[in-house]
């Protein structure tokens, strides 16, 4: 309602157009100026509430962790709260010590936020405002000024002698501003509560730089040297891996209770050892591949090694290396560490190989691939060690196939397989046509030779399922004898039919 519509009611008949024109005009003003900021008001509380609720939840998330740091100790977590706060910007520079805080905790399993903070010192009081202590008060808005907005004195008020608190500005201003007149009585001085003197950030600094620099190590320890042999590929890595071992153990020394720091420097060793012996056995393979090399050209070992010294790394370098750890692998007796390591070993020869590719064709576009009685050897040599231990490969490594009777068919059938998907999976980053297709050859012929068994067994090893599900089942699988032939229904009509080898289908 108009300030003036009451006063001018019995006035109306006397009052000419030109006041009344006058007194619309200036209700007009005055709504504009409280519509106006009405809606500034609403703009501002939408964005400060936001801004609260985001504020209140990571300075409880904040306070939660700090009390959980200092053991419960309220005073200390406030104290640590308030330095961080200070000197970081408000409650992001408490999220942004935390978030470091559990990346550390993340590398190291534990983090003693404690030991951050210095000389603390109690206050008067302790501190007992809670979570609630520390959250943003709630909006309060701006006090309505029509001046503000660009309403200023009536000429009105000057013609009916209205000042002070009777102009039509005060009145709306004393209307818009219902409960800011109120004011707080005077608070009692508060009490200080406890405050630390400095916080030492040196920790995780010094955490951060560790990390890094590990990181940095670590890369380097799977970098690929094209200036180097295959056989040379590990001197580098145990420089690297044992000058990490020496810093886990630096560290192991400053916190020597730490269980977390005691695995780190194990790890360390362990890695370290691991490349030394790497080294050691590239040694052993070139020294063997030498020997063999000189002995086929009738000149001396070292004279060849000299030779090899003057040129520079070459492909068949990664190649001979291979084929030499696929036979190792294939040796009787060995342990499960020789195992391992002769595994890494072929790993490491394929890994360097497809390397080497990567970077001469970036110069000269050319690939290289391994020789025909190198992929040979490769295959050959897995297929040995997944033959061998069920007696199916005779001193010399060939396959005894005419010994492999119907009860031997089904191990024979599972660790040609094996073998042949161990293949693939190793010389996989070659991309070698030749590997692949040999790989292929075998594959189709081992096929050939299962559905020809399918066909042979006799009925009583004739099994059959409803569906794939029911094939799958412990209970169907425990009416299964090693060699069944097992005939299912699959989902779209067909049939399917695997042989049982004791453990899997194939």
């Amino acid at each position: 309602m108009s300030f003036w519509t009451g006063f001018t009611t019995g006035l109306a008949s006397s009052i000419d157009k030109g006041l009344q024109s006058a007194i619309q005009k200036r209700d007009g003003e005055l709504s504009a100026a409280k519509k106006f900021w009405m809606q500034r008001d609403a703009t501002k509380r939408e964005k400060y509430e936001a801004k609260k609720e985001k504020e209140d939840a990571e300075a409880v998330a904040g306070y939660k962790s700090l009390l959980d740091g200092f053991n419960g100790n309220a005073d200390m977590a406030k104290a640590a709260f308030d330095s961080l706060a200070a000197s970081g910007g408000g409650v992001a520079g408490v999220t942004d010590y935390l978030s470091k805080v559990r990346q550390r905790t993340d590398e190291l399993g534990s983090y003693d936020i404690s030991l951050d903070f210095k000389d603390f010192k109690a206050g008067d009081t302790a501190y007992t405002g809670g979570e609630e202590g520390l959250l943003m008060p709630e909006y309060k808005g701006t006090p309505f000024k029509a001046a503000s907005y660009g309403v200023g004195s009536s000429r009105l008020d000057e013609l009916f002698g209205r000042t002070g608190a009777d102009t039509d500005t005060a009145r709306l201003e004393k209307q818009m501003n219902v409960g800011f007149d109120a004011q707080p009585a005077a608070a009692a001085p508060a009490a200080s509560t406890g405050a630390f003197g400095s916080v030492d950030r040196s920790r995780l600094s010094a955490a951060q730089k560790y990390k890094e620099d590990t990181e940095d190590r670590a890369m380097k320890l799977d970098r690929f040297e094209m200036d180097k042999s295959a056989f040379k590929q590990n001197q580098s890595k145990v420089k690297q891996s044992m000058q990490l071992a020496r810093e886990a153990e630096d560290r192991l020394k400053l916190d020597q209770d730490n269980a977390i720091l005691q695995q780190e420097y194990k790890n360390a060793v362990d890695t370290a050892d691991r490349f030394k012996r790497y080294e050691q056995l590239d040694r052993e393979a070139e020294m063997f591949i030498l020997k063999k090399e000189a002995a086929e050209l009738g000149i001396e070992v070292t004279q060849l090694q000299l030779d090899k010294d003057r040129k520079p790394p070459e492909f068949t370098d990664f190649e001979k290396m291979a084929v030499y750890y696929t036979q190792k692998l294939g040796e009787r007796g060995l342990t499960t560490e020789q195992k391992n390591d002769y595994a890494e070993g072929l790993r490491r020869a394929i890994e360097g190989a497809t390397k080497w590719n990567a970077q001469t064709a970036k110069s000269d576009g050319q690939t290289k691939f391994f020789s025909n009685e190198s992929r040979q050897s490769i295959l050959n040599g897995e297929i040995k060690r997944q033959l061998e231990p069920f007696g199916m490969v005779d001193d010399l490594g060939q396959v005894i196939e005419e010994e492999i009777d119907g009860t031997d068919q089904p191990k024979y059938f599972d660790s040609m397989r094996r073998a042949l998907d161990n293949v693939t999976s190793q010389v996989a980053g070659l991309n070698d046509p030749s590997m692949n297709a040999l790989i292929a050859g075998q594959r189709s012929s081992l096929r050939a030779k299962m559905n020809e068994y399918k066909k042979s067994v006799v009925v009583e090893q004739q099994k059959f399922a409803r569906n794939r599900t029911e094939s799958l089942s412990d209970a169907f699988k425990e009416t299964l004898e090693p060699g069944d032939v097992v005939t299912y229904e699959t989902d779209n009509g067909g049939t399917a039919t695997r042989i049982w080898t004791g453990d899997r289908y194939i």
